[in-house]
């Protein structure tokens, strides 16, 4: 999987090459004092077993425009990390820096952060009031704070221009935290999107006027923090993270925007001046015959590097594919529910039902499914210590999606527990037959009543089943879960597993797991 970081502005150094070159070589030399940067070309092996490459490259051409390029390989036997500056100057000046990853274990937790390289160069270029900027974006390496007299001016224009290419992450201030807490996460999301976003922070009372003027469906209350996408899009595209979410960690915002800008930040086209730029390299303008022959094969292996990508990226695109029919599935399901649930309205439903349309129709993570859950489900225990990757789901696109599909499944093991009348054969029968507008709509793909004998057979996958449960149901602490619910398919393909008690002492359900598929002998 390759995985890439890239910023690319424009500003307006009159030094920018040397700047960049002095920059760059700091960067490279505080990570390794080994290289000999008096050279174009410098490479060694560590005693871990790593090797690491430094190349320079200068092209110029005699009306004006030259571009420099800069680049630094670092490569084990699990991982490749390749940084690259490319700064044209004379037409026009431009910094490009990329940052690509290639390695088998980057799917579930991608390194989304800004190197140390891009907020330096950007740090020097407020400094000297170079005025880096993204079309008609101003660059900055810190958060700007809004005050309610200029939230017109300097938020609401912003999002709303048509011209604008560049996200931009609003911060509402966090009327139980404070002002600190506030622009700390806004800090850690300048630090680790650098050059990617634009950051702004609605100072108190803010939110009001903002939200009064934008409206409520793309407003921000306190304590959240959305990203407003370029382009006139829904508002649901427009990614909201609630107050729980942002306020989890210092950079849990960071790190839910950097996995959703992935997608766009290694698809961003560079301006056309590269083009002619790269021809400069190429022709080995100013260069020897051995410095081209280098150049030459450096070229050849970037295109092997952007074909091993595209590959990457049409098997992502697969993968996609798979998981927009997980989506399809999810909203049928949704249509259905909705459905079952006019019927069961206009049958006047039994009070459980009717106690039960006081809880949330949505959520918007896994998480706060699992604590809506807890507080409004008296039919199912979540215990504190449940076992899953919570965080690491959530930190997905389909965080949302997934969160409702586990809300809608607690609420249907919920509306199965507490429901006195039903009759036996467990919950697969009961949401066959029953008439109610909270079954869980399972399908064949949605719901399995116990693992394969295979994996009840083999050890080492029935273990990884056991789960902890309340000691009136086993004197032990656990037990084997065996029935689970499919959330979606997919890579990660989450389910939640469950304890069906309610014939037994707590007459409960009792949750185990909700995470990433488990392995089984197929699937790992």
């Amino acid at each position: 999987m390759t995985v890439t970081y890239r910023a690319i502005w424009q500003e307006n150094r009159s030094n920018l090459e040397e700047v960049a070159k002095k920059t760059f070589e700091d960067w490279t030399q505080d990570n390794h004092p080994e290289l000999d940067l008096s050279k174009d070309t410098s490479s060694y092996a560590t005693p871990e077993g790593s090797d690491i490459l430094f190349s320079a490259r200068t092209s110029i051409e005699q009306h004006g425009l030259s571009i420099t390029e800069f680049l630094l390989r670092e490569e084990d036997d699990s991982e490749r990390r390749t940084t690259t500056l490319k700064v044209t100057t004379g037409i026009e000046n431009w910094i490009w820096v990329d940052v690509e990853r290639v390695s088998e274990n980057l799917w579930s937790k991608p390194d989304t952060n800004s190197p140390w390289l891009v907020r330096s160069l950007l740090h020097g270029a407020n400094a000297m009031q170079a005025a880096p900027r993204w079309g008609v974006v101003r660059l900055t390496d810190g958060p700007l704070a809004v005050p309610p007299t200029s939230v017109q001016t300097n938020l609401i224009n912003l999002i709303k221009s048509p011209l604008r290419e560049c996200p931009v992450v609003v911060f509402a201030h966090d009327y139980l935290n404070g002002a600190e807490a506030t622009v700390e996460r806004a800090n850690r999301v300048c630090d680790s999107l650098a050059g990617v976003v634009a950051v702004r922070m609605l100072t108190r009372g803010a939110e009001a006027v903002f939200n009064n003027i934008i409206g409520n469906d793309y407003g921000i209350e306190s304590g959240e923090a959305r990203i407003y996408l370029p382009g006139d899009m829904p508002a649901n595209q427009h990614r909201l993270l609630d107050r729980e979410l942002v306020s989890r960690s210092p950079e849990s915002a960071a790190k839910q925007f950097g996995m959703l800008l992935q997608p766009a930040m290694a698809n961003r086209r560079p301006p056309t001046i590269f083009d002619a730029s790269f021809d400069l390299l190429r022709k080995g303008i100013g260069l020897t015959e051995g410095d081209s022959l280098r150049a030459a094969n450096e070229d050849l292996a970037e295109n092997e590097k952007t074909i091993q990508r595209l590959r990457s990226d049409l098997e992502k695109s697969q993968n996609e594919v798979i998981d927009g029919i997980a989506e399809l599935e999810e909203r049928d399901t949704k249509i259905a529910f909705l459905q079952r649930r006019v019927a069961a309205l206009l049958r006047n439903e039994s009070k459980a039902l009717e106690e039960s349309t006081r809880i949330p129709e949505e959520v918007s993570s896994i998480a706060e499914a699992i604590s809506a859950g807890r507080q409004h489900l008296s039919g199912v225990v979540i215990p504190e210590n449940i076992r899953g990757d919570l965080e690491e789901l959530d930190q997905t696109l389909h965080s949302r999606t997934w969160g409702n599909s586990v809300w809608r499944g607690l609420v249907a093991l919920n509306t199965y527990a507490i429901q006195s009348d039903r009759n036996p054969g467990g919950f697969h029968e009961w949401c066959k037959d029953a008439e109610s507008a909270r079954v869980w709509n399972f399908g064949v793909n949605k719901y399995a009543a116990d693992e394969s004998d295979t994996v009840k057979r083999k050890e080492n996958l029935r273990k990884l089943r056991v789960f902890p449960i309340d000691h009136e149901v086993d004197s032990s602490g656990s037990v084997y879960m065996g029935a689970h619910l499919k959330i979606a398919n997919g890579l990660l393909a989450p389910r939640l597993y469950f304890y069906d008690d309610t014939w037994g002492k707590t007459q409960k359900i009792h949750i185990g797991y909700i995470g990433r598929h488990l392995p089984t002998e197929r699937f790992d």
